[in-house]
C-alpha cells in the first residue's frame, strides 16, 4: 500500500472523529446551556419568594433598631384632647400627691402654722394627700376670631379633706368672670414644697371680675374687682374675750397689676396694688365706721445663667387680712375708734438646678408690723404678731418626668405684740405624679 493512499485513509478516518466529536461536543454545550437557562429561572423563582415573605414578615413587625440604638417605644401624643357636645375641646390634667411632715416643733398640723403656732406640739409625725388635685381646661374658638374658655380645678383640702374648688372661671377675650387667684398676689415666689406656701406670699383664690389687656408685647396691664374678705378683732363684751368676724362690705375690691417680660423670657417683674373699703362693727349697738385698707407691692423673678433663678417681692398693707399668708387681723375698734393693722412683707429665694432632673431652693420670708400705732398696743393681749420669719431649703428630684421626690426642711420663728415667742420647725417629705 502505497504511503499517499495511508494518509488519505489516516485523514478521512480523523475528519470523521473530529466530526463526530465536534457533534457531542455541539450536542452537550445545548444540554448546559439548557440546564443553566433553567437554573436562573429557579433563582429567579426562589428570589421572587424570598421577597413575598420578607415584605409579609415586615407588616408584622418592625424594622430592627441599629446597634446601640434603644428600643422603639409607642409614642403617644402629648395632650389627649375630648370634644364636648358643645363643640368645647377639654384637656384632662392634675397629679397625684402624698406629703409626710415631721413635726420637730411648732403647730399640729399637715402643714406649716408658723403664723399660729403656740409649740403645742413635738416630735410627731404626720401624712396626708389631700394636696391631690384634678383640673380641667376648656377651649372653644368661635367663628368670628373671639376667645371662650374657662378652668375647673378642684382638689381634697376642703374640711375633713372634703373635696374644694380651687379654680373656676370663664373667660371671653380678655375679660375673666369666676374664682382664681388675686390679681394682687406675688407670681415671683421661690418655690416651695410645703402646701400652706410662705411668710411673705400669698395664695388667696377669690371671687372676682378681671379685664386684661397688652400695653406692648411684653407689657401686660390686669384690673379686677374682687370679693372682700378680710376680717376684724374686738374684745366681745357679751362673751368677754377677744374674738373676730368678717368685715362689712359695701363694694368690691379693686386690683391693679402690671408686668414687664425680661427679653428672651428670663423672667418677668410686676408692679401691683389694692383698695378696699369696709365698714367695721365690733358689736351689734356699738360705734362703727367706713375705712379704707390698701396695700402696694412690687417683686420679680430672672434666670440668670441656665442652671440659676432669683426671686423677690414687697408688699406693704395696711387694714387688710386676707390676701398675705401670716397676715394679723385687718383692724379693731379702740374706744370707739378704728384702728388698723399696717405691715410689711418680703420673700427672697434663689432654685438652683444641679442636674436635667435635680434642683434645689434657698429662700427666706418675713411679716413686719407696725408696733408703734394704737393697733399694736391694744394687739396686745389678742396674740397678734409683731413678725414672723420663715426660712426653707429643698431638694426636688424628678427620676422620671411626671415624677417629682421632694425633701424640705423649714425652720419658722414668730413674735407676738406681747412679747412672746414661738418656733414651727419641720422636716416635710412630698412624692407626686402628673399627668
Amino acid at each position: 500500500m502505497s504511503f499517499a493512499r495511508i494518509n488519505k485513509g489516516l485523514a478521512k478516518t480523523a475528519l470523521t472523529i473530529a466530526v463526530a466529536t465536534s457533534m457531542v461536543q455541539v450536542v452537550h454545550a445545548n444540554s448546559q446551556q439548557d440546564e443553566i437557562q433553567q437554573l436562573r429561572a429557579e433563582i429567579q423563582e426562589l428570589r421572587a419568594l424570598v421577597q413575598q415573605q420578607a415584605a409579609q414578615q415586615a407588616q408584622i413587625l418592625p424594622p430592627p433598631a441599629p446597634v446601640g440604638a434603644p428600643p422603639a417605644m409607642n409614642v403617644q401624643p402629648k395632650d389627649l384632647k375630648v370634644t364636648t357636645a358643645k363643640g368645647a375641646e377639654v384637656k384632662l390634667y392634675g397629679f397625684v400627691r402624698g406629703d409626710a411632715n415631721y413635726i420637730i416643733e411648732g403647730a399640729d398640723s399637715d402643714f406649716n402654722g408658723v403664723a399660729s403656732s403656740k409649740e403645742d406640739t413635738k416630735d410627731k409625725l404626720r401624712a396626708t394627700a389631700q394636696t391631690t388635685r384634678l383640673g380641667l381646661d376648656f377651649n372653644s374658638p368661635l367663628e368670628n376670631g373671639s376667645k371662650v374658655g374657662g378652668k375647673l380645678e378642684v382638689d381634697f383640702a376642703g374640711t375633713n379633706e372634703a373635696l374644694r374648688i380651687r379654680h373656676a372661671y370663664l373667660t371671653y377675650n380678655n375679660w375673666l368672670f369666676g374664682q382664681t387667684t388675686s390679681n394682687f398676689l406675688s407670681s415671683h415666689a421661690p418655690e416651695m414644697i410645703d402646701f400652706n406656701t410662705n411668710i411673705g406670699g400669698g395664695t388667696a383664690r377669690i371671687p372676682q371680675v378681671r379685664y386684661g389687656f397688652d400695653i406692648a408685647s411684653a407689657t401686660k396691664a390686669f384690673l379686677a374687682l374682687e370679693e372682700g374678705q378680710s376680717a376684724e378683732s374686738y374684745y366681745s363684751t357679751t362673751d368677754s374675750k377677744n374674738t373676730t368676724r368678717d368685715l362689712k362690705y359695701k363694694l368690691p375690691i379693686l386690683t391693679a397689676k402690671l408686668t414687664q417680660g425680661f427679653a428672651e423670657g428670663k423672667g418677668q417683674a410686676s408692679i401691683r396694688g389694692l383698695v378696699e373699703q369696709y365698714d367695721l362693727n365690733a358689736e351689734t349697738g356699738s360705734n362703727g365706721a367706713d375705712k379704707t385698707g390698701w396695700g402696694v407691692a412690687v417683686g420679680a423673678d430672672y434666670q440668670v445663667i441656665p442652671e440659676l433663678k432669683i426671686f423677690g417681692d414687697y408688699s406693704h398693707v395696711k387694714g387688710d387680712s386676707k390676701y398675705l399668708y401670716g397676715s394679723n387681723a385687718a383692724a379693731t375698734l379702740v374706744s370707739g375708734k378704728v384702728e388698723q393693722n399696717e405691715f410689711d412683707t418680703f420673700q427672697a429665694g434663689l432654685t438652683y438646678k444641679i442636674l436635667p432632673n435635680l434642683r434645689t431652693t434657698l429662700a427666706y420670708g418675713g411679716m413686719y408690723a407696725d408696733d408703734n400705732n394704737v393697733y399694736a398696743k391694744a394687739a396686745t393681749s389678742t396674740n397678734a404678731n409683731k413678725e414672723v420669719q420663715q426660712a426653707w431649703i429643698n431638694v426636688i428630684y424628678s427620676p422620671a418626668k411626671p415624677i417629682d421626690l421632694g425633701l424640705e426642711y423649714i425652720n419658722g420663728k414668730r413674735e407676738t405684740f406681747a412679747g412672746d415667742k414661738y418656733d414651727d420647725n419641720r422636716l416635710g417629705l412630698m412624692a407626686k405624679y402628673s399627668f
